[in-house]
């Protein structure tokens, strides 16, 4: 590992928390659009669409814009996929969880598919020890806004017009919130950390025996705890559904979706989902409308039916009769009745008897195949406070088959983490962003001509940028990312040097990041922005959280007789993100201010807030830079490495050999780019990095990195370190320092529903 990269050195044991709100400048663009740009009339658009979709269907996936993730993505041959695969085989699946007493599901889903992700990138079973992660921490801050006193996105989050402070666990919840709160530094953390229980240890019994810790008490978190992570998210895919939508909001199946469900448990990633369940927490009444008791097989038929829970699929069985879903074909003990088929060949075809309840039956799907999905209503073969003494599922373990064609599920996400230094202990790292708006998922404008977006932070210390992230909703986006070194009295986010430039093309929407080639030096006080461009099938895209507010939320209730209680505060101010558009830039504050100005004028009104962009530039504390004469460093293009050292050391700087790469145009040993580009003023005894040149890529040869000239680093390379030892237990908790324009504190340890159904 390079030793003189700074990224390379610090293990991923801790986080600073940049909160760069209330840092970055006043000044927006010199040329500012007007208020009522194309961007803000596709929001304004989009914005009225959903409510009238919404008050049709009482679907709340109408509202969140879900059907932005729908499509093939990359998709790729999956002829190698086996019949049947079960996670549980690879001992990659930790033990089934009881949620009660809260709604909590959402939470319970990410953080399964979380562990069992991580297991399978470290090669640990759980004969190794189980990864155990907080359901609690990720519930309790996802619906806790920030505090008073943390910069200028203060208040920020997800609110509760209930006055019980645990109602914020109660709440129901999607799964694409975690993802927006572990991108942010907020989680995952160890159980043991943050565990699952009130603090009086008061309980629920059973004929005198402790089932689940009572919902009495104080559950809360503290505040403290918010920013500390174990392990550092990378990246999380928004999978396409096998219940797709057609234009006109039908279902229709999309084998797509199947397809690539599969390809992540492959890859040993279990994926969580949402779907119309019988009930949404343990306890409560059932009909068992969708599910057969006999055989614990759900098949949703009613494509109208919204999403009520959140699960984790953990393994497939494209055998699975799709006569088991239909309890009269079934017996008490969970097998196909051979009485309805032909000469009792369960394998075989139905006879008359068993064509005439099929025939009458809507619980039978298309076709054969299953999900193996694990539930979070317990099981009998585990301990309190997780056990259910009654069981759940196939023989009580906790576990289901959904079928291939159940016509509710949403979201199907997937998680992947940095796992080399999992386990260890490390200085803190900063992440300057400022969307801390949990999201239920984001709505997307699409263009056909050249539309950008950028946040502008300020340093609020000496740091290296190693990796930058963004979200994108449609598979198979191209997006584009610049780092800017912004001027004094800045007019527009491009308005300085750039010192890199990166490129991706990512298979399917979510969250993303990049590792660039090289660290970017900033330095205190110093501005930069993050410039994002996305491309999808020849249209450019803009991509924003937005939910609904508490005008929205009262709205919905009185007109459509729901039961809503929590609701979005969003928090954008002057100079934090911009949009270019029609060859100008325009402060975001101002287009949200347009779009919200217009919606107020029409019906229902002003229901929905808007977040900043979710781009993000994480980095590592810098230290204070040595006092040094100001050198400028020479432009090394082209040079041997011998001409280049004494070039180096004739100005009073060093150099250091980073990889070397493929060139048609530079010969053999000379350098072909330079990590800090020429003209850079940096201190004397600087470490500038050269690439020098292999020569011409041979027939046959794998491709080097992508050259980028003077402008430094490109995406690629080994994956940033974050936190693992491949056998190792969860580690401690990590600190964290809260720094804005008034605090600079180190060391803290923080590193819709219809009928009354509620969604778990």
């Amino acid at each position: 590992m390079d030793k003189a990269n700074p990224v390379a050195r610090l293990a991923r044991g801790a986080l600073a928390f940049a909160l760069a709100a209330s840092l970055a400048p006043t000044t927006a663009s010199a040329d500012e659009t007007s208020p009522r740009s194309g961007i803000a009339d596709g929001f304004i658009a989009s914005s009225e669409q959903a409510v009238a979709r919404y008050a049709t269907t009482g679907n709340p996936d109408d509202l969140r814009d879900v059907r932005a993730y729908q499509g093939n993505g990359i998709m790729l041959l999956n002829a190698d996929l086996p019949e049947k695969l079960d996670l549980r085989d690879r001992d990659v699946v930790t033990p089934v969880k009881l949620q009660n007493p809260w709604g909590t599901c959402w939470s319970f889903a990410a953080i399964a598919a979380s562990e069992t992700s991580i297991m399978s990138e470290l090669g640990i079973t759980t004969d190794d020890g189980a990864v155990d992660l907080s359901e609690l921490h990720t519930a309790w801050f996802s619906y806790m806004p920030l505090p008073e006193g943390s910069g200028s996105q203060a208040g920020e989050g997800i609110r509760t017009t209930s006055t019980d402070p645990a109602a914020v666990l109660d709440q129901g919840g999607d799964l694409f919130t975690t993802t927006s709160v572990f991108s942010s530094g907020v989680g995952p953390v160890a159980e043991s950390l943050v565990p699952y229980r009130n603090k009086c240890g008061c309980t629920e019994k059973k004929d005198g025996i402790p089932v689940y810790y009572s919902s009495e008490g104080d559950w809360s978190v503290d505040e403290d705890l918010r920013f500390v992570q174990e392990i550092e998210l990378e990246e999380s895919s928004i999978l396409p559904s096998p219940a797709g939508r057609s234009d006109s909001g039908s279902y229709t199946y999309n084998e797509s979706g199947t397809q690539a469900i599969k390809r992540e448990l492959q890859e040993g990633r279990a994926v969580s989902i949402l779907f119309a369940a019988d009930q949404s927490q343990p306890g409560q009444g059932s009909q068992g409308r969708y599910i057969n008791p006999n055989t614990w097989a759900q098949y949703t038929y009613d494509e109208s039916a919204s999403a009520t829970h959140a699960v984790s699929i953990v393994g497939w069985d494209n055998s699975y009769s799709k006569y088991l879903f239909e309890p009269d074909l079934t017996t008490a003990e969970g097998e196909l009745d051979p009485q309805f088929f032909v000469d009792g060949d369960v394998s075989g075809e139905l006879n008359e008897d068993g064509k005439a309840i099929a025939e009458d039956s809507n619980r039978i799907p298309a076709s054969d195949g299953a999900w193996i999905v694990k539930n979070s209503w317990g099981s009998k073969d585990v301990e309190f406070p997780h056990r259910n003494p009654n069981g759940w599922g196939v023989d009580g373990g906790g576990y289901f088959y959904l079928s291939y064609y159940d016509k509710s599920v949403v979201l199907p996400e997937s998680f992947d983490y940095y796992t080399e230094n999992y386990g260890e202990s490390a200085e803190y790292y900063l992440i300057n962003q400022y969307d801390f708006m949990p999201s239920p998922g984001v709505t997307a404008q699409l263009s056909d001509d050249p539309v950008s977006m950028a946040n502008v932070f300020e340093a609020s210390e000496h740091q290296m940028v190693r990796s930058l992230s963004c979200e994108t909703a449609q598979p198979g986006t191209e997006v584009d990312y610049e780092v800017y070194l912004l001027n004094d009295g800045y007019a527009s986010p491009k308005d300085g040097k750039l010192l890199a430039k990166a490129s991706e093309t990512y298979e399917y929407g979510g969250y993303h990041r990049i590792q660039l080639k090289e660290p970017l030096p900033i330095e205190q006080g110093q501005h930069f922005s993050v410039v994002v461009t996305q491309q999808c099938d020849g249209l450019y895209c803009i991509p924003v959280d937005r939910a609904l507010n508490k005008t929205g939320v009262d709205k919905l209730n009185e007109e459509l007789g729901l039961n809503y209680s929590r609701y979005a505060v969003g928090v954008v101010n002057k100079g934090e993100s911009f949009t270019f558009e029609d060859g100008e830039w325009a402060d975001w504050f101002d287009v949200v201010a347009s779009i919200k100005a217009a919606a107020a004028e029409t019906e229902p009104g002003d229901i929905f807030d808007y977040d900043n962009f979710a781009i993000k530039a994480y980095a590592d504390p810098m230290g204070e830079p040595p006092i040094h004469e100001a050198v400028v460093v020479p432009d090394l293009g082209g040079m041997t490495e011998a001409e280049a050292l004494a070039a180096l050391e004739q100005a009073g700087l060093k150099g250091e050999a980073g990889e070397p790469e493929h060139s048609d145009a530079v010969e053999a040993g000379r350098v072909i780019r330079q990590g800090t580009p020429a003209g850079t003023e940096v201190d004397k005894g600087f470490i500038v990095t050269y690439h020098l040149s292999l020569g011409k890529e041979q027939s046959g040869e794998q491709g080097g990195a992508a050259g980028g000239g003077g402008a430094g680093g490109t995406a690629g390379g080994k994956p940033m370190p974050a936190m693992g030892d491949t056998a190792a237990p969860i580690a401690g908790a990590l600190a964290v320092a809260l720094a804005s324009a008034v605090v600079a504190v180190a060391g803290f340890r923080m590193s819709g529903r219809r009928s009354g159904r509620p969604r778990c």
